[in-house]
């Protein structure tokens, strides 16, 4: 029976995805506590000449791109929730890959036998620092591409004087994390008061976030079977007090 004190996961992601997270938490009986540790700082998108297709590997590229493309052009997203993240911003041939970069190429193969494109050209819209090693792949696989940087990231300094508290208090359950760069903020800005992650449950999204977050002392360090949030809140489950462990079932992606 889990202690009735440690009601409280952070969830260090922004938005898009953050709401998201916090209420699919809420479901299960969890008091999620907003703690993103990014900003994402949107820029304009720089394409020149055509593409038959838009390809991204984040929600984060969706707000440039609905201003500067056409909504009606096909668009593969890296997994199901960026996909349904840009049909409901309006984008009317969406498909996705299963959820990583790696996956997308395949992917694509796929989808171009299905709906042939005239050139093979892309747009790439990717994070700065971002996608160089897809674009590379996708070239050595016949496509040609635009790769564009379509927002930023930057770190927060500082975690949530809520979370601070949360943790001294011991008060958190767990704390879920959804990248490395994330993960790498989350600890430098905690800084001394890492000593109070010793009872915290850390969960990654991959192996790539474990390898980070072993840096310090957590009570545990679980990683998602597949690289999406219903896999993670499997690892969590609902609240044993809850009331409801036995017939929980993570929504349908």
């Amino acid at each position: 029976m889990a202690d009735a004190a440690k009601r409280s996961v952070l969830v260090t992601r922004p938005e898009p995805g953050l709401s998201d997270t916090c209420h699919a938490l809420e479901r299960l009986g969890w008091t999620p506590c907003v703690a993103p540790m990014l900003r994402i700082i949107p820029l304009p998108l720089r394409a020149t000449g055509t593409f038959d297709r838009v390809v991204i590997t984040s929600a984060q590229s969706l707000d440039a791109l609905r201003a500067s493309v056409p909504l009606d052009i096909p668009l593969t997203a890296v997994g199901a929730k960026t996909a349904e993240r840009a049909r409901t911003l309006g984008f009317v041939q969406v498909d996705h890959a299963s959820g990583t970069a790696e996956s997308l190429i395949p992917h694509l193969g796929r989808a171009d036998k299905a709906q042939p494109s005239h050139e093979r050209s892309l747009l790439l819209a990717t994070g700065r620092n971002l996608g160089a090693d897809l674009a590379t792949q996708l070239r050595a696989g016949g496509w040609r591409v635009q790769r564009r940087v379509v927002y930023r990231t930057e770190p927060e300094a500082a975690l949530t004087a809520h979370a601070r508290a949360l943790l001294h208090e011991e008060r958190v359950a767990a704390i879920l994390f959804y990248s490395a760069v994330t993960a790498a903020a989350f600890l430098d800005a905690l800084g001394s008061d890492r000593a109070f992650l010793r009872s915290v449950r850390a969960l990654a999204l991959s192996s790539r976030i474990a390898s980070v977050l072993h840096q310090a002392p957590f009570g545990e360090i679980a990683i998602a079977s597949q690289p999406d949030q219903n896999s993670l809140l499997r690892l969590l489950g609902p609240l044993p007090l809850h009331g409801h462990t036995q017939d929980w079932r993570p929504d349908t992606p």
